[in-house]
């Protein structure tokens, strides 16, 4: 059985997306084990950081649905985004629990937005590329 172009870029798209929860859950493990061990001390950027990846996995699946193709290089934008956001959030569950902070851990959500942002303008560029008509030359 063939599947044609565009059934085949919606199982990558839904197969990115099952990538996403799997990567939501083994976020959601980690933060359980880190403040298992964390002697009571928690953070919230701990508990929700597996929420980034469950979301975003949830916002790709909605947009390859709509637009029924998904190009490979706005997926990997996308997936380096959330996983920035994602590393940062947890990097400040690390410093809140251990009773500290940094400054610096608002690059990770400046570069992580810039990533989907540019994803987003990315896949956008894509779908106006292929909607345009295509010249159709005649070979005599």
């Amino acid at each position: 059985m063939t599947l044609s172009t565009s059934d085949e870029k919606m199982a990558d798209t839904l197969k990115m997306a099952d990538g996403c929860m799997a990567a939501a859950l083994i976020t959601a493990l980690f933060g359980m084990i880190y403040e298992i061990f964390s002697f009571g001390v928690f953070s919230f950027a701990m508990i929700y950081a597996f929420g980034v990846f469950a979301a975003g996995g949830v916002f790709w699946k909605i947009i390859g649905r709509k637009h029924r193709m998904t190009a490979a290089f706005p997926a990997s934008l996308w997936n380096a985004g959330l996983s920035t956001v994602t590393v940062g959030l947890l990097l400040k569950g690390v410093l809140d629990i251990y009773g500290s902070g940094n400054s610096l851990i608002r690059i990770f959500w400046v570069l992580g937005a810039a990533e989907l942002l540019a994803a987003l303008l990315t896949l956008l560029i894509a779908g106006k590329k292929r909607s345009a008509p295509e010249k159709v030359f005649k070979t005599p």
